[in-house]
């Protein structure tokens, strides 16, 4: 097969902040990625708010704003209903790079938040959440290929809260299989941009965090060799490039320690602006006339507004002051006299686009070490959690770019939406 020149590769690491990543290079463990920094550019990026996958990611395949794309989080209940309904790549109403420009070809592997897998000039696997392998990969001619190497999606979390073992087990397995999927591609498909997404990078650090920060810790070797593994993958791939490719890697936002989980309608509900029926099978059904806001995974606040819900109460005339109230009751939050919320940003203050009418009314910033959930029938406001200790961030994902332009095309302060206008241009993708 005849090479192409001026391809580029997108690696994609789930949840990794730019500190871990900068450290970890500097202290030997990633000696690959370390060589690639002295040859591009190496900067923190800014991540969505929320800063939940499936937006960010959404974000850095359009290059638009939520109120762009459509995309506020995982979940949302469906219009004038209190049905929750889970993100499908359909729900995508910005076009993504692959769909921008038809004439050059892609290969795209675990992309998550893209099932499922729609038509591409090429060969696409979503990534997680994907229910199935069927419906996870276009065209569908490559999922016996899939199935016969063992790939997998992602890991069994419910297992791998059993067990350490069976974690990083499973970490490697899906590694081992993603690497296998990544050259097979490679080499069969006549690609013009490959991306690839690693997300146990993200998993083992919502499960292990502190085996991150504390040398002591049982699992700090393994932690660390695990990264290895992801470099040796950047190091494999990065050799695999010709002299004129380019070389984008980057994460989709941050993480850090949780200190305690802060359950939002929980303090809603204390407050007295949440009241439901203590149902948890109606789930938000079970939400009453009485109710003036109500929270969406992980943080995003919504006014229970007349005429969008069934048993809304809010009118127009209650909006102003009843946002102002929510906004002055979420700063007075605090545990152990540490202030919770860092910011409360208004809808318009960080949407914009014709589907800023989805958008959740407040979104919450934690300070650092809370992290914030949305849970509807939780009884306490604060919960420590001794499974998972590590928790998303929005201000310290980073972004990487290796190119004969980099220095040109990379703003000062780069943010999620920022990433597609590069690959635009390194790739000569039109839009």
């Amino acid at each position: 097969m005849m090479n192409k020149q001026g391809r580029i590769v997108i690696i994609g690491l789930d949840g990794v902040p730019y500190e871990l990543l900068s450290r970890l290079s500097d202290d030997g463990v990633m000696p690959n990625f370390k060589d690639l920094k002295n040859e591009g550019i190496f900067k923190v990026m800014a991540s969505s708010i929320p800063e939940v996958s499936a937006v960010s990611w959404s974000s850095i395949i359009t290059g638009k704003n939520p109120g762009e794309h459509g995309v506020y989080g995982f979940t949302d209940l469906l219009n004038g209903s209190y049905i929750l309904s889970f993100h499908s790549s359909l729900k995508l109403r910005a076009p993504t790079f692959w769909q921008m420009d038809e004439s050059k070809r892609y290969v795209v592997i675990n992309l998550p938040a893209a099932y499922p897998a729609q038509r591409i000039n090429g060969v696409l696997i979503a990534g997680f959440v994907s229910p199935d392998l069927e419906r996870a990969v276009y065209p569908k001619i490559y999922i016996e290929t899939l199935k016969k190497m063992g790939y997998r999606i992602d890991i069994d979390t419910g297992k791998a809260r059993v067990s350490r073992l069976i974690l990083f087990k499973q970490l490697y397995e899906t590694l081992e299989t993603r690497m296998k999927a990544c050259m097979r591609l490679w080499d069969d498909v006549d690609w013009d941009l490959l991306m690839v997404v690693f997300t146990g990078t993200d998993r083992l650090e919502h499960f292990l965090w502190e085996a991150y920060e504390d040398k002591g810790h049982d699992q700090h070797e393994e932690f660390l060799g695990y990264f290895k593994a992801i470099d040796d993958a950047i190091g494999k791939i990065n050799s695999k490039l010709n002299e004129d490719d380019n070389l984008i890697i980057l994460s989709d936002h941050g993480m850090e320690r949780i200190d305690v989980n802060v359950n939002v309608n929980t303090y809603l509900a204390q407050e007295g602006y949440l009241v439901v029926e203590d149902n948890p099978k109606k789930g938000y059904n079970s939400i009453k006339r009485e109710t003036k806001a109500f929270a969406l995974e992980p943080s995003r606040i919504y006014l229970h507004r007349e005429g969008k819900y069934p048993r809304g109460s809010v009118t127009e005339e209650e909006e102003k002051e009843l946002i102002q109230d929510l906004t002055d009751l979420f700063y007075q939050l605090e545990w152990r006299g540490k202030k919770v919320v860092k910011k409360v940003y208004r809808k318009e203050e960080i949407y914009r686009g014709e589907y800023i009418d989805r958008a959740p009314d407040l979104v919450l910033m934690p300070e650092k070490g809370f992290n914030l959930r949305a849970s509807l029938f939780r009884k306490e406001l604060f919960e420590i959690d001794y499974e998972l200790t590590g928790k998303h961030t929005q201000d310290d994902a980073f972004l990487y770019v290796k190119g004969s332009r980099a220095d040109d095309l990379v703003p000062a302060d780069p943010s999620v939406e920022d990433v597609l206008p590069i690959i635009q241009v390194l790739g000569g993708i039109k839009n």
